[in-house]
């Protein structure tokens, strides 16, 4: 007969629960009042923390917390909310107010270990009661997390960081073409138009019979020298219109939405009521913006009409383009093929604005763009 195997060593459930207690990688503690306090409607809150912040004991603790606090569970015993919160007593009363008032709280907090060192703490607690309802104290598990909030912060310091320089390019990039535009049209502009000036006289010295020296094909050596100008004009514009710089935001728009009705065949309406004054450089972001939002349009929608519009709403401006097109799905807002949103995107940044965008299949697209300005 084969021998019986021997049962398990049976734990009953204290025994149990007080293993779980003490191998926990989480914090686990037990802060108890010396006497329950009432909590609720009619009671001076204010004077029952006082009390609370003095006479709320730890009482019991597990190896992990005392980890977390750099000390011997020794150590933290007998410590009040007071000795915890020495460094920040405000913050430290509003955690336990909204503690107190729910009954139970989860929370990211910032404390002090023994040694005086900060830590990041994330946290569940949970309020004891008597009989009576009152409070007599509150079970809490927490880990620590600083390095988590510090990966946190530094991801967002990169991300401000990588902000600026794009902000920085953008406004680089903006000068330059202000430049280059600014010499193409000067420079190049006053040779073309001399060279014009040239041929102009020529043509008039040049006798019947030899008529045909200054034409190529079936254009005079003038019109081509004016579809060069036209050309240049053009690539100027395109660079850094100057309608921007010496009649303002509304007249390049303008200029813009005639060019892309034009150059597209699609209707684009503008509208602008009591048009706002803005400061150049949220201006220069503003055309941009509009400028790449009608040529996503014209590259991808397949619209027939598209409605730009520029509004004030209390101290800020929201620049509108809505078209009637094939719309779009979530998918195709991620990868290469929206790089024109990741500059909206960012231009909007640049200026602390933000950008929606509407959209469906079938339904056409919209983006709204926020900008603060300030005050005139």
């Amino acid at each position: 007969m084969p021998t019986a195997l021997p049962e398990p060593t049976q734990l009953n459930t204290p025994e149990l629960l007080e293993a779980f207690f003490e191998r926990s990688q989480d914090g686990f503690f037990f802060m108890m009042l010396d006497q329950p306090v009432e909590w609720g409607p009619g009671v001076d809150k204010d004077a029952v923390l006082d009390y609370v912040f003095s006479h709320q004991r730890m009482t019991k603790v597990n190896p992990a917390m005392a980890q977390q606090f750099r000390a011997t569970p020794a150590q933290l015993l007998g410590l009040t909310p007071s000795d915890f919160f020495r460094h920040d007593i405000a913050a430290g009363r509003r955690g336990w107010r909204k503690l107190f008032d729910a009954g139970h709280t989860h929370s990211l907090t910032n404390e002090r270990r023994l040694d005086g060192s900060m830590m990041w703490v994330e946290g569940d607690y949970l309020c004891f009661y008597d009989a009576a309802g009152r409070i007599t104290g509150h079970f809490g598990i927490q880990r620590d997390v600083s390095d988590r909030v510090k990966a946190l912060e530094e991801l967002e310091q990169s991300r401000a960081e990588l902000r600026a320089l794009a902000a920085r390019l953008q406004a680089t990039r903006e000068e330059e073409r202000t430049r280059i535009a600014r010499e193409i049209h000067d420079e190049l502009g006053q040779a073309l138009t001399a060279l014009k000036l040239d041929v102009a006289w020529l043509e008039s010295r040049q006798s019947r019979t030899d008529s045909g020296i200054f034409r190529l094909g079936d254009a005079s050596l003038a019109d081509r020298v004016d579809q060069t100008m036209q050309i240049v004009r053009r690539i100027a514009s395109e660079l850094r219109p100057s309608l921007l710089d010496q009649l303002g935001l509304e007249a390049a728009i303008e200029s813009l939405v005639r060019e892309t009705t034009q150059r597209t065949g699609i209707a684009v309406i503008f509208h602008a009521d009591d048009f706002p004054r803005l400061p150049a450089e949220i201006a220069s972001h503003a055309f941009r913006i509009i400028q790449e939002a009608l040529t996503n349009v014209a590259r991808h929608s397949q619209a027939t009409r598209v409605d730009v519009s520029v509004r004030r709403v209390g101290g800020v401006i929201i620049l509108g383009v809505e078209d009637n097109g094939v719309g779009f799905t979530p998918q195709s807002l991620s990868g290469l093929s929206s790089l024109g949103l990741v500059g909206i995107r960012e231009r909007a940044l640049a200026c602390g604005g933000t950008l929606m965008i509407r959209g469906e299949p079938g339904r056409g697209t919209g983006i709204a763009v926020t900008i603060p300005v300030p005050k005139p």
